[in-house]
């Protein structure tokens, strides 16, 4: 590996007020630039909205900065999210993924009005949409309304009883599926990452069959780290990344200040001489 890679502070995993994080893509670019990080992208869930601010205000602060994006799909009926990476804007092959997830997200979000209404609480969809604002409009909105409403004491509480997976169950199956999305993209010069392949409820051998997919239908990387992993992961996806010819990408996978080990830039520290780095052959 070129000697330079190793002394380049990248996160390519990062979410502003256009998903679900807490900064604007501007103040998340300032942070950036704050924690010394020379090569960021932004990858907003399902959204490219924040990318031309956040490039605009990287390229003020001469930063280098590459098109993200974290799509939503599912492999065999469990939710996976997926990174694409270093594409341009006006892709017409991920623009009209974009496009169907958006619609998948704003569906969801009306069934997950109708399951609380089904729980014994009231519509709180329009509430929802008018909180979300400009950002994607999720659980998390519907986690606010709650606690504002009395019905929960925090977010916490609004998830263990009423917006959890075993809660709302039914919606585990709305994603497009993980080989569609990746045959539609799939040479059309962009990175595919698999995000944070450790939250899934999968075990090492069902991990090791998704990679073997992932890769067959064109899938480019694994994210080796996601925030402060711990180091005996981070080693298992270092080796599976080499394993199955898996391009290695890190991130912080940051959405705000919500503890002291969340950070832009920030995460478990890898072996860079021993895996091959996405972002090795980018300019």
């Amino acid at each position: 590996m070129p000697e330079a890679a190793s002394y380049r502070k990248v996160d390519l995993h990062t979410h502003s007020t256009r998903s679900d994080g807490r900064f604007s893509p501007t103040q998340l670019v300032d942070l950036a630039v704050e924690q010394k990080v020379s090569l960021f992208a932004l990858t907003d869930h399902d959204t490219l909205d924040g990318i031309a601010e956040a490039s605009q205000r990287a390229a003020e602060h001469g930063l280098s900065f590459i098109n993200g994006v974290e799509l939503s799909t599912q492999w065999n009926g469990v939710p996976l999210h997926m990174v694409a990476l270093n594409f341009a804007e006006d892709n017409s092959a991920l623009l009209s993924i974009v496009e169907r997830n958006q619609t998948i997200r704003l569906d969801r979000a009306r069934r997950i009005a109708d399951l609380l209404v089904k729980q014994g609480l009231p519509d709180l969809f329009d509430e929802a949409t008018a909180l979300a604002g400009d950002s994607q409009l999720g659980r998390p909105h519907f986690a606010t309304l709650l606690v504002e409403k009395g019905f929960v004491k925090d977010a916490n509480k609004a998830f263990d009883r009423y917006l959890g997976n075993k809660k709302l169950g039914q919606l585990r199956d709305v994603w497009p599926d993980l080989e569609e999305v990746l045959t539609t993209l799939s040479g059309h010069n962009m990175e595919l990452v698999l995000a944070h392949p450790k939250r899934y409820p999968l075990t090492v051998t069902k991990l090791k069959r998704l990679l073997s997919d992932f890769k067959k239908w064109g899938g480019t990387g694994i994210e080796v780290v996601s925030g402060n992993e711990r180091p005996d992961s981070v080693r298992l996806l270092e080796r599976l990344s080499r394993e199955f010819g898996l391009k290695a990408s890190v991130g912080s996978d940051y959405h705000g200040p919500f503890g002291p080990w969340m950070q832009v830039g920030k995460f478990t520290q890898i072996h860079e001489s021993d895996v091959d780095l996405v972002w090795q052959t980018w300019a």
